[in-house]
């Protein structure tokens, strides 16, 4: 099984310049643990995640403050036609919970360790 065949449609993101608590909002809305930063061209250059609410908060930075002081530079991705298996070590290894998924320099989704999970359980399950 692919990568791709777990993308959702449409992805959740920011600007950089846009305030943390843009970010905040929309992954209360779309129950979601992370958004994407993408530039003006939509190509990703950062995430923004639970983890980095859980600093913001600990460090009393304001809400207001620019999703580009708080947000995680380090982007691990994925290709859609990566293995789950490979996705998933990628998590392991690099200690993330969210894969943004890439195809030629433009995000075409995101990619949870739960969304991950709840497949690779239901194929083993499935073929015990």
């Amino acid at each position: 099984m692919r990568v791709k065949e777990l993308i959702k449609d449409g992805i959740i993101s920011c600007r950089s310049t846009d305030p943390i608590k843009c970010a905040v909002t929309k992954m209360y809305i779309n129950n979601v643990g992370s958004v994407l930063i993408i530039d003006e061209n939509d190509k990703p250059i950062g995430i923004f995640t639970e983890r980095d609410l859980v600093r913001v908060i600990a460090e009393n930075i304001s809400l207001d403050a620019p999703l580009l002081k708080v947000m995680s530079r380090r982007l691990i991705t994925a290709t859609a036609m990566e293995s789950l298996v490979s996705a998933a070590m990628k998590m392991v290894e690099n200690n993330i919970r969210h894969l943004p998924v890439v195809e030629e320099g433009k995000a075409v989704g995101m990619v949870s360790i739960r969304d991950l999970l709840r497949t690779l359980m239901s194929e083993e399950l499935a073929y015990p």
